[in-house]
């Protein structure tokens, strides 16, 4: 099963070191920091920007988990971790995988 056609459960336990490194494989270009999953996206226009964050927003409302957001202009940085759990549980990589999985603008 695909990691994005995942949901996420409620207090989800904290992972450890070579599930992390498993499920970070499964990702696009995401990197573990300080435990927490974090990716930089780029775009043309504050536009594309707006809509790629909405869209981020739809995912964690959808999975009741929530990034922390960094945002200007043609960026958008996700950082992905589970509070509760002080540190990564798989509901951050599903998330990240089901940001992966959005359409990509041309």
């Amino acid at each position: 099963m695909s990691l994005n056609t995942e949901s996420c459960i409620q207090a989800a336990p904290k992972l450890d070191a070579l599930a992390v490194e498993m499920l970070c494989t499964e990702l696009d270009d995401w990197f573990v920091v300080n435990d927490s999953l974090e990716k930089t996206f780029r775009f043309r226009s504050f536009y594309e920007t707006m809509a790629f964050t909405n869209a981020v927003a739809f995912i964690a409302h959808q999975h009741n988990h929530h990034p922390d957001i960094q945002l200007s202009f043609s960026r958008c940085k996700l950082i992905w971790n589970t509070h509760s759990a002080n540190g990564l549980t798989r509901n951050d990589f599903i998330c990240a995988a089901s940001v992966d999985a959005l359409p990509k603008a041309s």
